[in-house]
């Protein structure tokens, strides 16, 4: 009982997250610690859980989190030990790529980058045949709205980790869970479908420079993708260009698919309401 109360007294208050920067954590804190588009460093002692929202947990060695390590868009690594629940949701461009030491590792760099170009060229060309209206759409809203498109994703984005922190905070009840799990699932549907208009509208703006061969519109949103997807593994100035791209592309999506249905909704209800 006396260890426990010397230890509540000494536990330094977790740091007020911040958006965009890195918490590092060298005492024992009081949990929750959280990262929001950042990394979180963890050294010594955490009661609570630790959350990184668009960034990785990394676990030192004098690590000791007594709670769940999560990390939404990112991963877990590092030989610390936590008591509850490890969870790494990374999506696709979230690749961990290793520092080059070398001939061999660079050649490895390389072809991670290269797998991830790839990767994106193949999943554009299928959803632009699934989903071929909403793209359109999407790329529609960022070429007559760039500037008001881009606020709504970054409205959007905020909303939504608003919703994941809620849900958290409820991970130990089965609506938090459910929460939790549509919230990543929702996002990720609207980041790639997002990236796909952006590279829709990329591909639209090259039309006239572009080979007879690559005019189509798979062909030329397959060219603004790679374009797209190369831009995003540059060093430094990629991971700006493709959170920017990330950003505009949520707001494309949901301008082309939840505006509508939320307008059409308030139609009825006041249509309903006049009756």
């Amino acid at each position: 009982m006396i260890p426990t109360l010397l230890l509540a007294v000494t536990l330094a208050a977790a740091p007020a997250p911040r958006v965009g920067a890195d918490v590092t954590i060298t005492q024992p804190t009081r949990g929750p610690v959280v990262g929001v588009l950042g990394s979180v460093r963890v050294g010594a002692e955490v009661v609570g859980d630790v959350i990184a929202l668009g960034g990785d947990v990394v676990l030192d060695p004098a690590a000791m989190v007594e709670g769940d390590v999560v990390a939404l868009g990112g991963s877990v690594s590092g030989g610390g030990t936590a008591t509850g629940r490890v969870v790494a949701m990374a999506s696709l461009d979230a690749i961990a790529i290793p520092p080059a030491n070398g001939a061999g590792s660079a050649r490895s760099t390389w072809g991670m980058r290269l797998l991830r170009v790839g990767g994106w060229m193949v999943l554009a060309t299928v959803l632009l045949l699934v989903w071929p209206r909403q793209v359109r759409r999407g790329g529609e809203h960022l070429r007559t709205m760039p500037l008001r498109t881009f606020v709504v994703g970054a409205l959007s984005l905020g909303v939504w980790l608003v919703v994941v922190l809620l849900a958290l905070a409820l991970s130990a009840s089965r609506l938090g869970i459910v929460l939790l799990l549509a919230g990543v699932v929702v996002f990720l549907a609207a980041k790639v479908l997002g990236l796909l208009a952006v590279a829709w509208l990329l591909g639209l703006a090259l039309y006239g420079v572009l080979p007879l061969a690559y005019r189509g519109e798979i062909s030329r949103t397959g060219v603004g993708m790679f374009l797209l997807a190369v831009a995003g593994v540059l060093p430094v100035l990629g991971p700006v260009l493709w959170l920017a791209a990330n950003v505009a592309g949520v707001g494309a999506m949901v301008a082309a698919i939840v505006a509508p249905r939320l307008l059409t909704l308030a139609l009825a209800t006041r249509g309903a309401a006049a009756i």
